[in-house]
């Protein structure tokens, strides 16, 4: 029997862990999920450097279960985790202070955001790292706006960050994770038939690395990112662009 475990951390809100979880389901990850809370991306980081300082050679698994072992969501061995992911909210804004024009500063958090995601590079190590731009509620975003691309739509400047949550909301006319969930062929489609627009990037080329690398420079020099799930990401990653292709033509013979 396969005892393989999944380590996945999130920050801990609701959406995260309905989303993540029904991707796992409907496109047969495979692998029992060990949930984990561990605050903002930031936060985590801060804590695990200074133990890296202590202890160079910190097993991730161990460090995780000890550490959060109130907030995970069930017992493990550190030996039984085969892959470690973690999906966050780039989440910059909570790092400004409301310095929304402080360049300064703004290029200082992208500096620690860039060195972040290149910690988290290996599912297998330390972990791998997905963000959401500029939350996971970026997910539900196709559906607030009946699928449809309009550029000013998917545009989301940094003063408004904050608000992003209650506008999406309000878009999707707060139906809720089981309908958003429901919709979830049709969201990942929609963002990779638009990747180029949100991203000047085909979708063959998307690499998570790119991804922070346009959303970053486009915060830095216009105060604004385009609206990117993380999910997408991830299942072009994990499958690679062919296989999901076929993976995603598939399903939507059996689901029309």
């Amino acid at each position: 029997m396969n005892n393989s475990k999944i380590l996945i951390l999130t920050e801990g809100k609701s959406p995260d862990k309905s989303v993540i979880q029904n991707i796992n389901e409907k496109f047969d990850i495979g692998g029992e999920i060990i949930w984990t809370k561990v605050g903002t991306i930031y936060a985590f980081y801060k804590l695990l450097k200074k133990e890296y300082e202590k202890t160079p050679y910190i097993k991730m698994a161990s460090y995780i279960k000890t550490r959060y072992k109130s907030k995970i969501s069930e017992d493990f061995l550190s030996s039984q985790i085969s892959r470690i992911y973690l999906f966050f909210d780039y989440d910059i804004h909570s790092e400004l202070d409301s310095e929304y024009d402080n360049l300064e500063k703004i290029s200082e958090k992208i500096k620690e955001i860039e060195e972040i995601s290149k910690f988290f590079a290996n599912e297998t190590e330390e972990g791998k790292l997905y963000l959401s731009f500029p939350m996971i509620e970026a997910y539900s975003k196709p559906v607030g706006v009946n699928f449809k691309y309009r550029k000013e739509n998917f545009e989301e400047l940094l003063k408004n960050f904050s608000n992003f949550k209650s506008k999406i909301k309000k878009e999707t006319r707060n139906r809720g994770n089981a309908y958003i969930n429901s919709k979830y062929l049709k969201i990942i489609k929609f963002y990779i038939e638009n990747s180029k627009k949100l991203l000047d990037l085909k979708i063959e080329e998307i690499e998570r690395i790119k991804v922070l690398e346009f959303e970053n420079n486009l915060l830095k020099n216009n105060r604004k990112i385009n609206v990117f799930s993380a999910i997408p990401i991830f299942l072009k990653e994990y499958f690679g662009m062919k296989k999901l292709n076929k993976i995603l033509i598939e399903k939507s013979k059996k689901e029309s």
